[in-house]
């Protein structure tokens, strides 16, 4: 039978991704009581299935590709990147999927974890769910953090046949290089994603629905994708407003490219309609002065 638990802190974090370490960093630093509720890995995205293994992936690509244009360096470089080494070096980046090292960190800034999901249930307080089946109810005392991060709507897949669809987490965490790849989108993640598998020798497909690659970006990294990284993924087509490809084929019915192809030695185009209007941005504010900076948790490569 499940019980409850009723504890009192002076803040209430919900998530442990790199925004709910921060937050929590930074109110214990202040001297204020705190307590962290995260059900997965502590560190989130960026250190498990985001930053840091899409990193490890990208590197040794991008680093074949510079030597290639030393003079000298070529025929050494020709060949196939080693499969199974850059997935070893990507699970040690990703610490093999284990948050052991963060809960260390939080238990060395005085942060209090509890494994949990957690909701929102009134003014200040937060009913977590532990995986004992227990109800914790947290009460704060100044304020309750939602720090939990977002995720996508979920969408019927792009004409795909005799395949799941894979997030960003089995993309960046697959212990294999799939044969062939269609990647929807063109942030970051998906890039970088089509990037990486690239370089280890899958057949990609990218479908952008928009303006060329990363639209979020400032004009000159995203300028300067489509004859960097993009030009290492074979293959890339428009959207539709419905989200087919315009003049694509379904990649798991045929065994040709599924849209026009580039190649490793040009630039890939990327075919796209024009770019909707962009939202305006929003701007943050500035961290108050009476929160001393400290030790920060492992979130970037």
């Amino acid at each position: 039978m499940a019980t409850t638990d009723i504890r009192t802190y002076d803040v209430v974090v919900i998530g442990a991704r790199p925004v709910g370490e921060n937050v929590a960093d930074r109110t214990a630093a202040a001297g204020l009581s705190t307590v962290i509720v995260e059900s997965e890995l502590v560190g989130g995205e960026c250190s498990y299935w985001a930053c840091e293994p899409s990193k490890a992936l990208l590197r040794p690509g991008l680093l074949r590709a510079e030597a290639s244009r030393v003079p000298g360096l070529n025929p050494a470089v020709a060949g196939p990147l080693d499969t199974a080494a850059v997935l070893a070096h990507r699970d040690r980046m990703s610490a093999h999927w284990d948050d052991g090292d963060q809960v260390q960190w939080l238990d060395s800034a005085g942060i209090e974890l509890l494994r949990g999901h957690g909701r929102l249930a009134g003014p200040r307080r937060v009913d977590a769910s532990t995986p004992d089946g227990r109800t914790v109810l947290l009460r704060a005392r100044h304020a309750v953090a939602v720090c939990t991060g977002s995720r996508g709507p979920a969408r019927r897949p792009v004409r795909t046949r005799r395949t799941a669809p894979w997030t960003s987490r089995e993309a960046t965490a697959a212990e294999s290089a799939p044969g062939r790849l269609l990647v929807v989108g063109v942030g970051v993640v998906a890039t970088e994603v089509a990037t990486g598998r690239r370089s280890l020798g899958s057949e990609v497909a990218v479908v952008a629905r928009g303006d060329g690659l990363l639209p979020r970006m400032e004009p000159s990294p995203a300028n300067r994708s489509p004859t960097s990284s993009a030009r290492r993924a074979s293959t890339c087509a428009s959207a539709s407003a419905s989200g087919t490809p315009s003049g694509a084929t379904d990649p798991a019915a045929t065994s040709g490219p599924s849209c026009p192809t580039g190649s490793n030695s040009s630039p890939t185009r990327c075919c796209s309609p024009p770019a909707a209007p962009r939202a305006p941005t929003t701007s943050v504010s500035a961290p108050s002065a009476s929160l001393p900076a400290r030790g920060s948790p492992r979130t970037t490569a």
